[in-house]
């Protein structure tokens, strides 16, 4: 169990140093530790003292808990979309002609009783989700018709984004909805069409169902609303 918890602290540290852009030197010189050290934290074959966890945290700008959130499982209880029975969803949007897979986690916060969500922002390999480009976190509420996620960066909490879906009452493999945030290249408010699914989606699938239809983009012109309704 001790290794288990030092590899998890460790690739927690990896993965918010990489997402912040920073090299194994660059962190080591801001926590005054060597370059093996902080490499030796990273794999899991030392421990690192609260004292260094919290030293690494401000360094990344994160909040220590990012570090040590290591679920021990047991009866946990964990949260799910029930109409998937899934505490693990793909979530897929399209920035110009690129499309973009990302994952989220749920999990049920008993102390709070909240469902947290994880969401691992532009990963490559769904096996891999610590190669991510961002970590959001927050809560996802759910109810018969309407499934929101309220999520802030874990690295810049002044970014938060707001993601909603319509659930239909027919049984449905995909939910279409909207990501409102800020744009990573210019920095304004911005809002896309999403695909959350239970499963990943072949390319093809990602391609026809992120496409906008004629009626939205007609009611966007003569209404000044762009509604994802398909």
């Amino acid at each position: 169990m001790t290794n288990e918890i030092l590899q998890h602290v460790g690739s927690q540290i990896k993965m918010f140093r990489k997402i912040k852009k920073m090299t194994i030197d660059d962190l080591a010189k801001v926590i005054s530790k060597s370059k093996s050290t902080v490499s030796k934290y990273e794999s899991g074959e030392i421990t690192v003292d609260i004292v260094t966890l919290f030293d690494i945290a401000k360094a990344l700008n994160i909040n220590i808990i990012n570090l040590i959130d290591y679920d021990y499982g047991g009866n946990a209880e964990i949260e799910q979309v029930h109409m998937w029975q899934s505490n693990v969803l793909h979530m897929y949007l399209q920035i110009g002609k690129d499309i973009s897979s990302s994952v989220i986690h749920l999990k049920y916060d008993d102390t709070k009783k909240k469902t947290t969500a994880t969401l691992y922002y532009k990963v490559d390999d769904n096996d891999d989700l610590k190669n991510c480009e961002c970590v959001y976190q927050g809560y996802m509420s759910h109810h018969d018709n309407i499934i929101n996620f309220n999520l802030k960066n874990c690295l810049y909490e002044s970014e938060s984004v707001l993601i909603n879906f319509f659930v239909p009452i027919k049984k449905v493999d995909t939910l279409s909805g909207l990501i409102s945030g800020l744009s990573a290249d210019s920095i304004r408010p911005t809002s896309c069409k999403v695909i959350l699914s239970k499963s990943p989606l072949p390319f093809e699938e990602q391609e026809e169902l992120l496409q906008i239809s004629k009626e939205a983009i007609k009611r966007l012109k003569t209404e000044h609303i762009f509604m994802v309704d398909d």
